[in-house]
């Protein structure tokens, strides 16, 4: 079965005095002439047609412009650095830091239709993974060791671990047995905020990671104890 076909006319000057309104919705008054396909008879109504809707735009949620906001964040890597520098010694401390010029809030902001946000990145801790199995986690950067200590008073520890073995057996860059070295990573969690404009929000993000790793050689020294010679300078019994 063929379909009617219905042609319409907008009857402005209906809708500007000669009607009243004739629907509930915002529309107009239209000429509707409508063809019956199987024996081409015509009618013709006046009709009130209501305008088509026009869909809102979904409200933009600011939280979604805050982790956009939060991806954009450009975080510096650490830089490990431990004294002593090059080889550190059993049971004694090796002191650990990293730059302390990352050591400040990292931000960016996104946009989304009228919503603008800006996360904010703000390290909280730094962990250090020694490669021996134990983990070291300090509230700063850390800081080298004090070049100026007062005889008999041991420097304040701020960021600092005490290897309790060598690196002896373990893997070499080299493959030197005597480069032998732990594999030392670093870790800046950095905790995230946000704040925005054009809708209410604000609070916390999931927080961020940085990391970056160095080899650590670990060595251990012998203390050699010499017998004082005796009395009689010959050897003692």
């Amino acid at each position: 079965m063929e379909a009617t076909e219905c042609t319409s006319t907008s009857l402005v000057l209906n809708d500007v005095g000669g009607f009243a309104p004739g629907g509930p919705t915002p529309g107009g008054w239209y000429s509707v002439t409508c063809t019956n396909p199987a024996t081409g008879a015509q009618e013709t109504q006046t009709l009130w047609i209501a305008d088509q809707a026009t869909a809102a735009p979904a409200p933009v949620d600011p939280v979604e412009v805050a982790l956009s906001a939060e991806r954009t964040i450009t975080l510096p890597d650490p830089s490990p650095s431990t004294d002593p520098a090059g080889t550190a010694v059993v049971n004694l401390p090796t002191w650990l830091r990293i730059d302390p010029s990352i050591w400040h809030p990292h931000s960016a902001t996104a946009t989304i239709g009228t919503v603008s946000a800006t996360a904010v990145a703000t390290p909280v801790s730094v962990t250090w993974s020694m490669g021996d199995g134990a983990t070291v986690t300090c509230a700063g950067p850390g800081a080298p060791f004090p070049s100026a200590v007062p005889a008999g008073a041991p420097p304040t520890r701020v960021c600092a671990y005490d290897y309790p073995v060598s690196s002896a057996g373990q893997p070499s860059p080299d493959g030197r047995p005597d480069d032998a070295s732990f594999l030392v990573v670093v870790s800046v969690i950095w905790q995230v905020s946000w704040t925005s404009t054009g809708a209410a929000g604000g609070g916390t993000l999931p927080a961020l990671a940085t990391s970056a790793s160095r080899r650590l050689r670990v060595e251990q020294i012998e203390s050699v104890d010499l017998e004082p010679p005796s009395a009689s300078g010959g050897p003692s019994a």
